[in-house]
């Protein structure tokens, strides 16, 4: 059965998407995932990363890379929230999670810092560790001072 864009609009135009619903599309689903992150619509875009997260293999690694480039932090957001789920970390590389942490915006990179000690990526670690001292937000330092003594 082939997925429709039409499908996947049904379900992240909800106010409440049934995320649920998008490993079950599996990844059929991408593209038309790929097309609402690369749309002007950041509402869309931020939901249709979290969806892609949800989806296992590489093909969802390659959106979630494309929304870490949005303009829009809300879409960022989504990312470093989405790259918590099983499906999206087994495929996204440590470079989507390190460029979120570099993020210009301190809401992503309070998230990203939160994911990365979820994940425990012994790469990111020293970069976590050093955002305690020298990040520009201290609710950003505040949590990567307890991602880092969580991983003491």
């Amino acid at each position: 059965m082939s997925v429709t864009m039409k499908q996947v609009l049904a379900e992240i135009d909800k106010d409440e998407p049934n995320y649920s619903a998008f490993p079950g599309l599996g990844a059929e689903a991408l593209p038309h995932l790929r097309q609402l992150v690369e749309a002007q619509d950041p509402l869309r875009a931020a939901k249709a990363a979290y969806a892609a997260s949800l989806i296992p293999g590489s093909a969802s690694a390659e959106v979630l890379s494309t929304a870490a480039d949005h303009p829009d932090p809300q879409v960022r957001v989504a990312v470093a929230h989405g790259l918590k789920n099983p499906a999206a970390a087994e495929a996204a590389s440590n470079e989507v999670l390190s460029q979120l942490l570099d993020d210009t915006d301190s809401g992503v990179r309070k998230l990203a810092v939160s994911t990365a000690g979820d994940l425990a990526r012994p790469e990111l670690r020293a970069k976590v560790a050093a955002m305690v001292e020298g990040d520009d937000a201290d609710f950003v330092r505040e949590a990567a001072s307890e991602v880092v003594d969580r991983q003491k």
